[in-house]
């Protein structure tokens, strides 16, 4: 008795028309880094400023934090805290740049007191209102009262 090996051509076929499919709709995806760039930047600023909000609740200081096209920095405000540099936690130096791609559509430039809300006169007192930044096709909000830190679908 002879043994048959190999495929039939509606098993070639079929393989051939799922390769196609995937390379059609996945494979577009791994070739744009836009939208990887613009959120892994966007990941990176919101970090970065909840990073400041509990740094200044935290050490009792004003903490500015700053986001344009140039990038995004952290620096202490007026007080006793106003000599020193904050460091990034992976050590790199402000202000962070945004990748040659991704562009910051709306910025803002906001100081956090010791309470963890935005203040506009350097003191204890908070603001009202919000701010929002958009970095690519990605927002977040901080509400200047409370401080509260909200992602935007």
């Amino acid at each position: 008795m002879v043994e048959q090996r190999g495929f039939t051509i509606v098993e070639l076929i079929m393989v051939i028309v799922i390769l196609g499919i995937i390379s059609a709709v996945a494979l577009p995806r791994f070739f744009d880094r836009k939208t990887f760039d613009e959120r892994f930047y966007f990941e990176e600023v919101l970090s970065s400023v909840r990073y400041g909000q509990k740094l200044a609740v935290a050490s009792g200081c004003l903490v500015n934090v700053k986001i344009n096209n140039s990038g995004y920095a952290l620096a202490y405000g007026a007080g006793a805290c106003s000599g020193i540099q904050i460091k990034d936690p992976s050590d790199k130096s402000y202000p962070i740049k945004p990748p040659s791609n991704v562009s910051i559509q709306s910025g803002m430039e906001l100081e956090f007191n010791s309470l963890g809300c935005i203040t506009s006169d350097s003191s204890v007192n908070c603001s009202s209102g919000n701010n929002t930044v958009t970095v690519g096709n990605f927002s977040f909000r901080v509400h200047a009262a409370t401080g509260f830190i909200e992602v935007i679908p």
